[in-house]
């Protein structure tokens, strides 16, 4: 009798790539390294605070996100916040200066993405334009 082999493709490895942080400085010198947190490790914060403190926007995305932001702290690493406490305990460590910073980043990621929607609503608005032009 016959002997069959079946050899099946090898399976493209999925590597994944080291995530690149954002580091900001605080006033007292420590450098803050920042994730940008994915879909579920946002799902993963809300169900952390529980629903009731999720209801709050202000909070959730002025406090409990940017402290679940935060990977390291100088060489002290931090995990994604899974309590209330741990949020609480991020918030504690980065201080009146740490939390500074963090608005500070905040603040001008918000004026930059304000910036690129403009120029582009007033490229679409030329385009427009010059489509109009064109009848």
């Amino acid at each position: 009798m016959a002997t069959v082999k079946i050899t099946e493709p090898a399976a493209p490895v999925h590597v994944d790539q080291k995530p690149k942080f954002v580091s900001i400085q605080d006033s007292r010198g420590r450098t803050i390294q920042l994730r940008t947190l994915d879909p579920l490790q946002k799902s993963r914060v809300i169900m952390a605070v529980g629903a009731d403190v999720a209801a709050n926007t202000m909070y959730m995305g002025m406090f409990a996100f940017p402290a679940a932001a935060v990977v390291y702290i100088d060489d002290v690493g931090f995990g994604l916040p899974q309590t209330q406490k741990q949020i609480d305990s991020m918030l504690a460590e980065l201080g009146d200066e740490g939390y500074a910073a963090l608005e500070q980043h905040m603040l001008a990621e918000y004026e930059a993405a304000k910036a690129k929607a403009e120029a582009e609503n007033a490229k679409a608005e030329l385009s427009s334009e010059q489509a109009a032009a064109k009848n």
